[in-house]
């Protein structure tokens, strides 16, 4: 299907169910995120910017609609 097509685009940002990798605790970020994200409880990064969609760090749980 072309893009001319596609009547209601949908949008390649959406948001993320990380968790921590070393305190397991979970948190809700934006996949195209324009700042460092650190873990609430144990100041571990979770995501870096890096211009356009953010380096996930943690693991992805999954992805909210």
């Amino acid at each position: 299907m072309k893009k001319e097509n596609i009547l209601i685009p949908k949008p390649k940002s959406n948001f993320l169910s990380v968790q921590c990798t070393s305190c397991k605790e979970k948190q809700v970020i934006f996949s195209h995120a324009t700042i460092d994200i650190n873990c609430k409880s144990c100041g571990n990064p979770i995501a870096k910017k890096t211009g356009g969609r953010a380096s996930v760090l943690g693991e992805i749980l999954t992805t909210l609609d």
